[in-house]
């Protein structure tokens, strides 16, 4: 038993750490990343709502009241994803606009550190981030009021002690308090 908490702490560690690396690649490119080289004048050119297929706007709702604020780029290829996501089964499209919610209603520091997080994830070695993705499954398989507590526990932990869990998989034992 001492084992599985062990493994599921360090789980723990691990999903806050890299929260969804792929939202960040999926969703956002970086504020300075450079603009393609190949990009046509229509490429440069801002997309109204209305001009949105039907399907990609139910796929895009999420990000409606930013969609005018997005870099054409971004635009465009949320629209390639769109219509891409509107081929999956509802279940994995319920899950996108999920995500896609999540991300919206970020503050900006929140999805640099999502940003950071998933370039962070796509550094590791291959080996690392699969034990680094089951371990994300192994905390996604419990059962919620045990991730919440998992998660408050990562959020109250100093800076030694989460250095500490990440290192032996387990959160550092409470220190009873000091009697005087």
């Amino acid at each position: 038993m001492k084992s599985r908490t062990r493994t599921l702490l360090a789980l723990l560690a691990c999903a806050v750490a890299f929260v969804t690396p792929a939202l960040a690649m999926a969703q956002a490119a970086p504020p300075d990343a450079p603009p393609l080289a190949d990009v046509s004048a229509q490429a440069q050119t801002s997309l109204r709502w209305n001009q949105l297929a039907p399907s990609q706007q139910q796929q895009l709702t999420p990000l409606r009241d930013q969609w005018d604020r997005l870099p054409p780029q971004r635009q465009r290829k949320l629209m390639e994803n769109a219509q891409r996501w509107a081929s999956l089964p509802p279940q994995r499209q319920a899950q996108i606009r999920d995500r896609l919610q999540r991300w919206a209603n970020m503050t900006p520091q929140q999805r640099r550190q999502v940003r950071e997080n998933a370039q962070q994830f796509r550094q590791m070695p291959p080996e690392q981030r699969e034990k680094l993705r089951a371990a994300f499954q192994r905390f996604q398989s419990l059962p919620p009021e045990q991730r919440r507590a998992l998660r408050e526990q990562w959020r109250n932990a100093n800076p030694q002690q989460r250095q500490q869990w990440r290192q032996n998989g387990n959160p550092a034992p409470k220190r009873p308090p000091r009697r005087h």
